[in-house]
């Protein structure tokens, strides 16, 4: 075996959990040598992968940025990884270069997930895989030729990127087999807002549909159609396959590793794999569970991945009790032309489904004052809160460019197990061209506190 080359940290894979991952172990660790070994050379933001194809206009616009990990004294090694021999701490590449670490990262991301669905291998069938070169071409080279489109998927990413595609002329077909759209993330009146929105942009909404199969044009080698359940054959020239994606964890199984029933890497509160405490995993390949019940979670999100990236980095060399996984709440943000729409931690539905007593509080108010200041949104939050203990258990914010920080400020708020009577009365700064009059948390709290008192 050639002199391999030595680290003390080797980090597999190079989206937002391995990066943020490098970025920490470099900060809290400064003597420690950190590389970074992902198969490509430049890295696209994953969020920002649906833009590329119509707010961007391009591939290079999504660039996701090294800098702070290179300040930080961390390399990047472009390859990729065939195999790890934990006995021996070397992991070798495909290219024959081998790597002696100390402590191994793996941040291999997900998989697009592929239904089983006749004519699936047809050309004009693609999904979204993160690579540079895939998209470039995507963009380049695929879109161009398709007129009309059919979306398999109407979760968040099918969401966007038919808002994004519709932007380049596409007459876009978006196809959920559930009745409403995000209805696994949203309560019904979120969901019919967006679908409103998207249709009154030209989109064509089917829900409550089924594809059965994807069929061929006259000259049996491209997309001529969709077929579904209920027999109806829609024309179009592409499909893109959104329904959702998967751990990749081929390499976590080649290692011996544990593996969860939902997926993931088993790895515990400080994402540390249950073989070996020198091994770790973060991001879409680790197992998540629910901050609320412990259930398995399938919420793969790059917040949720740099989160775990920031608990490995930090606990590499010696466990940090405060800093450990509490679980995944899935704070959710997006936007359609101007209406924002979100949630964090529990819907209502879900909350009463899962088992909980909940009581609810819902408010709408203008996101400026006075409300003829220009750019004035409508909020409409509705927090979610536990009737045994009162904490904030979920909300949901529909709205303006505010949408987002309520959500986050929302996620805080149950991190910390935040109650009802914390929250009507916590303070906030305002002014009349950033803030809403008063905080929609504070007014749906208080909705929901009169509720509670004085049920009608």
């Amino acid at each position: 075996m050639s002199t391999p080359i030595e680290t003390d940290v080797l980090i597999v894979g190079g989206g937002p959990a391995g990066m943020m991952c490098g970025i920490t172990a470099a900060q809290f660790w400064p003597a420690r040598r950190v590389l970074l070994v992902r198969p490509e050379e430049q890295a696209v933001v994953p969020c920002g992968i649906p833009y590329i194809f119509g707010t961007l206009g391009g591939t290079d616009e999504d660039l996701a940025g090294r800098a702070p990990f290179l300040s930080f004294g961390g390399k990047i090694l472009i390859g990729h990884i065939a195999s790890v021999d934990r006995n021996h701490r070397i992991a070798t590449l495909e290219d024959g270069t081998h790597i002696a670490w100390n402590r191994l990262v793996l941040a291999t991301g997900s998989t697009p997930y592929l239904p089983p669905i006749d004519g699936r291998e047809l050309p004009g069938v693609f999904q979204i895989h993160k690579d540079y070169d895939y998209l470039d071409t995507l963009l380049g080279e695929t879109l161009p030729g398709i007129s009309r489109l059919a979306i398999l998927g109407g979760g968040f990413i099918g969401v966007e990127f038919s808002d994004e595609l519709r932007k380049r002329g596409i007459e876009v077909h978006l196809i959920e087999q559930r009745p409403h759209l995000l209805a696994g993330s949203f309560d019904t009146d979120a969901s019919l807002a967006v679908e409103a929105r998207l249709a009154s942009l030209g989109v064509k909404i089917h829900t409550g549909a089924t594809v059965t199969a994807i069929e061929a044009d006259a000259s049996g080698q491209r997309v001529g159609g969709v077929r579904l359940d209920d027999g109806r054959n829609l024309p179009v020239e592409g499909v893109l396959i959104a329904i959702g994606t998967q751990p990749d964890t081929r390499l976590a199984a080649d290692m011996g590793l544990t593996l969860s029933r939902s997926g993931g890497i088993w790895v515990d509160g400080f994402q540390q794999s249950r073989e070996d405490s020198q091994v770790f995993a973060v991001g879409d390949c680790a197992h998540k569970q629910d901050f609320f019940t412990r259930h398995a979670s399938h919420a793969l999100l790059a917040s949720q991945a740099a989160a775990e990236g920031r608990i490995a980095g930090m606990n590499l060399y010696g466990l940090k009790l405060p800093r450990t996984n509490a679980g995944t709440i899935a704070v959710y943000a997006s936007q359609i032309d101007d209406l924002a729409f979100g949630v964090a931690g529990l819907t209502e539905h879900t909350a009463r489904e899962i088992g909980f007593e909940v009581f609810i509080g819902d408010a709408r108010l203008p996101d400026h004052h006075p409300a003829s200041m220009p750019g004035t949104h409508e909020v409409h939050c509705r927090l979610v809160f536990d009737a045994n203990s009162e904490r904030l258990i979920g909300g949901q914010v529909i709205g303006g460019a505010t949408t987002a920080e309520i959500l986050n400020t929302l996620a805080v708020a149950i991190q910390l197990r935040a109650t009802a009577t914390d929250l009507a009365s916590f303070q906030f700064g305002s002014h009349p061209r950033l803030t809403a009059p008063v905080h929609p948390i504070v007014a749906a709290t208080g909705e929901a506190l009169r509720r509670r008192l004085s049920p009608s």
